[in-house]
């Protein structure tokens, strides 16, 4: 088995909070979240998106190539 592995070290959370203010379900439920939390909360989102892609496009891909295998998405927290 082989696997592929992506780090995410969001470096402007605060920009992000700003730019995608409302947007964002959950993102900012509270904007006075310390640094650390509001960018983890960042990353989280930045995660969440990046698979929900793969999981609707990676099979696409490997079906045009026919290609059968069991593929698993997980988000993994480093800090927990």
């Amino acid at each position: 088995m082989m696997r592929i592995t992506i780090d995410i070290d969001v470096t402007n959370p605060e920009e992000v909070v700003k730019a995608h203010k409302g947007e964002l379900v959950g993102l900012i439920a509270d904007v006075m979240l310390s640094k650390t939390k509001r960018k983890k909360k960042v990353e989280e989102a930045v995660c969440d998106e990046i698979v929900r892609i793969m999981k609707e496009e990676f099979p696409k891909g490997m079906q045009e190539e026919m290609v059968e295998a069991k593929v698993e998405f997980n988000i993994v927290d480093l800090n927990s």
